[in-house]
């Protein structure tokens, strides 16, 4: 039975359970700290900045330079953030989880003002100057925060009333009706993945959950239609007939041919002839796994999938292992968007999966992103200190 403690937040009693992180009257922050998880992330992220590197070398002229700085900021502010982040009872960002949430939505508003850029064919960055920054990457966070509140409530109440099923849906279709004015396809199939998986995790009603299903697929041809320009059409088009399509398929083409050309060990780092010679298109970001199939080769992307691989079973372990129900659907929200942007880029780059633009977590170019991905990491470290066991006991 889990044991609850009443505590008064801002004049209201919040109801929550115990977390256990205090051992003879001190808090015992560094027997609980998940190094195992910061440590993989920091892994793989040093990794990133190898090969990031070699893909700007010969850019430097055209500001490479600079944005490998702004990534090395990136990281380390990144690292400083989750570490904050971890000493924080991740019960506060339930009870901040809407003012954060509403931030967002007005940051993912602001792109349609002169404070937002075109990149890659869609509206869905704000420019800072020094790099830029995509507000639906943190509007995930936001979604999950939300939506696993709700879930909390469900919970509790017993049943899914009409109320709580039009907060989680409206928590879910605002932020990704503005994905899709920003035509930006690769971050709404994220928002979709990571709405079901939270619901799923969460023991949501099983015919509410198939009516969101039942929905979106009855919604796939207006979204065809309405929600892609004929670019993103001939990008999905090509990845089903890349002969026929030959004007979209260009970036597929061009990295399983690098990736190809690597074979067993790779031609070597910084050596990579189609790295070298520019001809892999946005190979920084959505390409850069290509750079590291040219130059480390199939023991190389191995190597990586496999970091991936392990980065992914830690939040499971997290999630399975969390107290109660908003911290369960939290972390299970946080793999559903690092799974699925790691699953697309990589299986885009070696032929798989349709070219949509999503970056690498930790890897592809993007000092804002690095930040962002950083402080879902710093809310998974703070979930997995309060466990139902200790780190080095489960």
């Amino acid at each position: 039975m889990m044991k609850y403690s009443d505590t008064q937040r801002g004049g209201l009693s919040v109801r929550r359970p115990y977390m256990q992180i205090e051992q003879n009257g001190k808090l015992d922050y560094l027997a609980k700290f998940d190094y195992f998880l910061m440590g993989t992330v920091l892994l793989i992220s040093l990794i990133g900045l190898v090969f990031l590197e070699s893909a700007m070398r010969n850019m430097y002229q055209d500001g490479g330079k600079s944005a490998m700085m702004v990534q090395i900021l990136g990281l380390v502010a990144g690292a400083v953030i989750a570490a904050a982040l971890s000493f924080t009872d991740y019960y506060l960002f339930r009870l901040f989880s809407w003012p954060f949430y509403a931030v967002n939505v007005l940051l993912m508003l602001s792109v349609f003002t002169p404070l937002g850029v075109d990149q890659y064919g869609s509206r869905a960055w704000i420019d800072l100057s020094v790099t830029t920054y995509q507000p639906s990457e943190l509007m995930k966070l936001a979604m999950v925060l939300v939506i696993a509140q709700q879930i909390e409530y469900i919970e509790r109440d017993g049943a899914l009333t009409f109320k709580r099923a039009a907060i989680i849906l409206g928590s879910f279709l605002l932020p990704l009706g503005l994905v899709f004015l920003q035509k930006d396809i690769g971050q709404a199939m994220v928002f979709i993945f990571v709405f079901m998986v939270t619901l799923f995790v969460g023991g949501i009603n099983k015919w509410f959950l198939l009516s969101v299903i039942g929905a979106g697929m009855l919604a796939l041809p207006f979204v065809w239609k309405f929600g892609m320009n004929d670019a993103r059409r001939g990008r999905l088009l090509s990845f089903i007939d890349p002969e026929k399509y030959l004007d979209y398929s260009y970036q597929l083409r061009r990295t399983v041919t690098a990736i190809g050309s690597g074979q067993l060990t790779g031609e070597g780092l910084g050596n990579g002839t189609m790295n070298n010679g520019k001809m892999i298109p946005v190979k920084m970001s959505d390409s850069i796994f290509a750079v590291i199939g040219e130059e480390t080769g199939f023991i190389g992307c191995v190597f990586v999938i496999l970091l991936m691989t392990i980065l992914l079973a830690r939040m499971i372990h997290i999630s399975s292992r969390a107290r109660e129900t908003f911290g369960k659907c939290v972390a299970a929200g946080i793999f559903a968007m690092f799974a699925f942007n790691i699953i697309e880029n990589i299986g885009m780059n070696i032929g798989i999966m349709p070219i949509t633009g999503l970056p690498l977590p930790f890897i592809s170019k993007g000092g804002s992103s690095m930040v962002t991905n950083f402080m879902a990491i710093g809310v998974l470290l703070s979930i997995s200190m309060r466990k139902q066991n200790g780190f080095f006991t489960d």
